[in-house]
């Protein structure tokens, strides 16, 4: 019996530690990605360009990320999580380096739409990585840690590299960012192995002739469940791509916060999201006995109530600093958590050698929420003159969607493990 214990033991710390190897992928591109928009202002002022010109960076980034999702996940698909991981962070870490070599932004801008493709792999890469990995009832929580590395990333990258940046230049900081990269590349193939029995399943699975992509993307499209569940991800991105946009615009602008404090509130909201991506997938695997449905559900209904809290009473309130940094920091854990749980659904409603394809799938869902919603906000508040009617539309139309996504997997929910 202690045997049996010690090796059930073995086998969890076992997961965690391959959890935490595959989520320095995440810290990479966080520390690379983050950290460069974050010393955008440095950048500016070498190359003096506009602040509409710098904008166009995430742009770049993020087209070629959702352009490519689909063909990202494929690749993953075939090669698998061990091979693309590694490959996707080389190519971060030798396209930032050669960030710094540019003597000019439009020569930038092209290569932020290549590391774009880097970045494209990583998620399918995690996710199916996990999800041969794990078991479905400890899924969403191994999500959750791998995921983290991000949010820990992308902090470390606006904290440190803008410091870095203004003692020794913008691109002598970025190549200590791109060095980071190439450390976490090295590190991943040197402790990266999946295990002898996902490498013989692996082979097994090889010999089957491989089905094309038109078939492969029928099959998925026509999975109602999969595209329900893409609609949660459109939630988290208008969420994301708003709030790391809008929130100290919000917070400078309509509530009277200075910069310094405004950028510590979206620390405290991307903190809230470190340790609620694997602590809301904890309670979901534990508490709500690995009920995807519901988990989804509550995450939107709770991030819709928040949206209208900042519209309500941040906006209409005078808020002292304290409880503003403590309200970011609960939207952080509730918001931040979605995509967690929606790729963790994905590995329960769609079969294995689909994850890397049906998770790309997801990312377009995600990263048109990104890309499209910052400007409709941005475009309400400019006619408005503040960011309420903004914060409170964004609330309804993730109201509706998270409802929408409940009331029509209903008839599913027998498929999304404890219904």
């Amino acid at each position: 019996m202690k045997d049996s214990t010690k090796n059930v033991h073995k086998r969890k710390e076992s997961y965690i530690l391959t959890l935490l190897i595959m989520s320095t992928a995440y810290i990479a591109v966080g520390i690379n990605v983050q950290g460069f928009k974050a010393m955008l202002p440095l950048v500016s002022v070498d190359f003096q360009i506009t602040g509409t010109q710098a904008g166009l960076y995430a742009t770049a980034f993020f087209l070629s990320g959702t352009l490519l999702a689909i063909t990202s996940g494929r690749v993953v698909d075939r090669i698998g999580p061990r091979k693309s991981l590694i490959g996707a962070t080389v190519i971060i870490a030798s396209l930032m380096f050669l960030h710094t070599l540019m003597p000019a932004f439009t020569l930038i801008l092209s290569l932020a739409f290549l590391t774009g493709i880097g970045f494209s792999i990583i998620t399918p890469a995690i996710n199916k990585g996990v999800i041969n990995l794990v078991p479905p009832k400890k899924r969403a929580v191994s999500i959750g840690i791998a995921q983290a590395g991000g949010g820990i990333g992308g902090i470390l990258g606006a904290s440190l590299l803008p410091f870095l940046g203004s003692i020794l230049g913008w691109r002598r900081a970025l190549l200590f960012a791109a060095l980071v990269a190439l450390v976490m590349t090295l590190v991943l193939a040197k402790f990266y192995h999946p295990s002898k029995d996902k490498k013989k399943e692996a082979k097994d699975n090889s010999t089957e002739l491989p089905s094309s992509f038109k078939d492969d993307f029928k099959e998925l499209i026509g999975n109602p469940i999969l595209i329900f569940v893409c609609f949660m991800g459109l939630v988290f991105g208008f969420t994301m791509g708003n709030m790391t946009i809008h929130y100290t615009l919000f917070l400078t602008g309509d509530i009277g916060l200075t910069p310094a404090f405004a950028g510590i509130s979206l620390s405290s909201f991307m903190f809230g999201g470190i340790i609620g991506q694997p602590t809301m997938g904890y309670v979901n695997d534990r508490f709500f006995k690995s009920n995807r449905r519901l988990g989804l559900f509550m995450l939107g209904i709770i991030s819709a109530v928040m949206l209208f809290i900042l519209g309500i009473i941040v906006f209409g309130g005078n808020l002292g600093l304290a409880l503003i940094l403590g309200i970011s920091f609960i939207f952080g854990i509730f918001a931040l958590a979605i995509p967690g749980l929606v790729f963790t659904t994905i590995g329960d409603v769609v079969e294995d050698r689909l994850i890397g394809t049906a998770t790309g799938i997801t990312l377009v869902f995600i990263r048109t929420g990104v890309v499209i919603g910052p400007p409709i906000v941005g475009f309400i508040a400019d006619i408005r003159g503040n960011y309420q009617a903004s914060w409170l539309l964004l609330a309804f139309v993730i109201l509706i969607v998270s409802i929408t996504f409940f009331m029509g997997t209903g008839k599913y929910k027998n498929q999304l493990f404890g219904g």
